[in-house]
């Protein structure tokens, strides 16, 4: 599989496969840790993979549907070029600047969409779900920002923008981030990491597993 920035400009991109697949990056992928932003497969999340391509360049993955005559891949453009992505050589599909970006960023250096900056940190080892509220009596919407996993097929996708709160996953030293236009209302860790939640890059809150801040202690 290719991505092909379709013109000047550039875009930060996430494209997710149907459960099951296997997705790896191929030789034209940036991994070298001079790319002003390196191509990745999220492996907590063996079914998405995200990068940047601009400029009329080229990432390249291998990529292995369940079923080969069904790619079933959908994308995320970010940014403000066209992208084209082909398939053993053939037009799969082309993908507009800025498609699918209405809750979920993926550019890194992007203003929030939210006032308030907020993330999630996994401390050592173990992995832990979570919920965050944020708001008056925690009725405030979240957005996805650059490091949340909001990827349908995941076994354990991070979810926010249709409902109050942030309901997401995160381990092994893992970083999710949201925005919302409220404050941090309360949150619950519900695993075996310990996690550090910092708002507007302040540390809020940090909870041992099993641990939670309700508004009474703050």
């Amino acid at each position: 599989m290719t991505i092909v920035a379709d013109g000047s400009g550039g875009s930060y991109y996430r494209m997710y496969g149907e459960s099951g697949p296997d997705i790896e990056l191929g030789s034209e992928a940036d991994t070298d840790d001079s790319a002003s932003y390196e191509d990745r497969v999220v492996l907590d999340d063996p079914y998405y993979a995200e990068g940047f391509v601009g400029d009329n360049g080229v990432d390249s993955y291998q990529y292995r549907p369940t079923s080969p005559d069904n790619p079933s891949l959908d994308f995320v453009n970010d940014g403000d070029v066209a992208l084209e992505i082909y398939l053993d050589g053939d037009l799969y599909e082309t993908v507009p600047a800025g498609q699918g970006t209405e809750n979920e960023r993926v550019d890194p250096g992007a203003p929030p969409t939210g006032a308030n900056t907020i993330r999630v940190e996994a401390v050592g080892e173990g992995a832990s779900n979570y919920t965050l509220l944020a708001g008056e009596a925690g009725t405030a919407g979240f957005f996805y920002e650059d490091r949340a996993n909001p990827g349908t097929t995941a076994e354990n996708s991070d979810y926010a923008g249709r409902a109050w709160g942030a309901y997401g996953f995160v381990g092994a030293g893992g970083v999710d981030t949201y925005s919302s236009d409220g404050q941090l209302y309360s949150a619950e860790n519900n695993g075996t990491a310990t996690l550090e939640i910092y708002q507007n890059d302040e540390l809020w809150a940090t909870l041992e597993p099993g641990e939670s801040e309700e508004p009474s202690n703050q």
